[in-house]
């Protein structure tokens, strides 16, 4: 599995999805119909054209489609957009009404904004319908993980949740074992930090967020209510923020400007416990070209706190609202992330895909034994997806910020939260209502 996610907040990118969030919140809602429903049969459509993003999810769908082509006679466009640009250039070419597009890739956060926008065309009638796409052959989070307001607008494309990695010489050295919780996590870095090697590394630099829900969500806390009033001020989340900032003194130095890549290449390349981080990264991790240890790291799920409870990114796919070609488009997604494609997508090089019949094949485990983790269906875990909203690149950027320099010992912790949930009340005034 390779890298699928390439968000880290670039200037350039930040303001083009906040230009998108506001185009999508003008834009009016109204869901959009598929042409016909259910599993797709044979297309009369001789073409059809894919927006993909830059991505080995999106090099693995390419070599698909060769193999989609020979089967069904349809020939397979490609158009790749970096993801800095991609999303606005997709909802407004949708908008248009140009049909220039049949499949669009798109961030899950992106999700909101498009459905929103009327940008996405629901799946409900092909997922339900379709044997070989088999929507019960994942788990419920993952099920619904294309959903907004109870309609399906996009397919699984990767299943990226944050996972514990360690360094089995180290946590050996140091006497511990892979930790099952927040309270273990800390006494193993403490014990590895104690032997002169760093105890873990997070994300402290650019999206200092991401790591910090999952802390929040561990802790029993929510970014917002049900009324979207904010609640990233309350004693969990303020618990949740002073462990986050605590766990700094065990990180390499210079982690407060880590981004999620270079979280990823310090963990590679020198000696540290732990490291919290999205699946996605696995194929840097365990590939010896990018990586100085793949057979000394291994895979937990991410520790648990007050709940048990993990973060989950990752890749949609769905079809365009303005294709003229939909079933065909709905015939391709069902070739190529049906259950009988679905362990060739990641030999070809794609974030995996949690289905039930992939993270639970004894042959596929062997080779990827982090794939068992994929499931995300243990019993009494909470599964949180980046919140669908609309307004999310402003939240995104406003928890950032305030994020920064509450880590940074800028602020105290209740100060700079009590500061953030004044702001985030404002910016989810703004959300359209459900």
């Amino acid at each position: 599995m390779s890298i699928s996610r390439r968000r880290w907040a670039a200037a350039t990118a930040a303001a083009a999805a906040i230009s998108l969030a506001l185009t999508a919140c003008s834009a009016g809602g109204g869901d959009v119909a598929p042409t016909t429903s259910g599993s797709a049969g044979a297309s009369t459509a001789s073409e059809i054209n894919l927006f993909l993003i830059p991505s080995p999810s999106a090099t693995a769908l390419e070599k698909l489609a060769t193999e989609f082509t020979a089967k069904t006679g349809i020939k397979v466009n490609f158009t790749e957009t970096e993801y800095g640009t991609a999303h606005q250039k997709a909802l407004l070419s949708i908008q248009a009404k140009q049909g220039a597009f049949d499949v669009v890739q798109y961030d899950n956060t992106f999700l909101a904004a498009f459905a929103n926008a009327g940008a996405l065309a629901p799946l409900n009638d092909y997922t339900t319908k379709s044997s070989e796409y088999d929507i019960a052959d994942f788990s419920d989070a993952l099920q619904h993980y294309g959903d907004y307001k109870g309609t399906s607008y996009g397919l699984v494309l990767s299943t990226e949740p944050f996972l514990l990695w360690y360094r089995q010489s180290i946590l050996d050295k140091a006497g511990v074992k892979p930790p099952t919780t927040w309270d273990e996590f800390k006494t193993v870095a403490a014990a590895t930090n104690a032997n002169g090697t760093a105890g873990q590394v997070m994300g402290y630099g650019p999206n200092t967020d991401w790591w910090w829900m999952q802390m929040l969500w561990s802790w029993g806390g929510k970014l917002y209510d049900d009324t979207l009033k904010p609640t990233v001020n309350t004693p969990e989340a303020v618990a949740a923020t002073e462990f986050y900032k605590d766990m700094l003194q065990y990180a390499p130095k210079g982690a407060l400007g880590l981004n999620g890549d270079d979280v990823t290449s310090q963990f590679t390349s020198t000696n540290i416990a732990q490291m919290v981080q999205y699946s996605g990264y696995a194929s840097l991790i365990y590939d010896p070209k990018t990586s100085s240890f793949p057979d000394d790291i291994a895979a937990v799920s991410v520790p648990a706190g007050k709940v048990d409870a993990v973060e989950l990114a990752g890749w949609n796919i769905g079809i365009a609202s303005d294709s003229p070609n939909k079933d065909a488009a709905w015939q391709f997604l069902e070739f190529a992330l049906g259950k009988s494609n679905a362990q060739k997508m990641l030999e070809y090089g794609a974030a995996a895909i949690g289905r039930k019949s992939v993270t639970s094949d004894p042959a596929m485990i062997a080779k990827y034994p982090y794939l068992s983790l994929l499931s995300l269906d243990k019993p009494d875990l909470l599964v949180y997806p980046y919140p669908h909203l609309v307004v999310w690149p402003e939240f995104d950027k406003a928890c950032a910020d305030a994020l920064a320099d509450i880590v940074a010992g800028k602020v105290p912790v209740q100060d700079g939260l009590n500061a953030l949930n004044d702001k985030l009340t404002g910016i989810l005034a703004k959300e359209p209502p459900a």
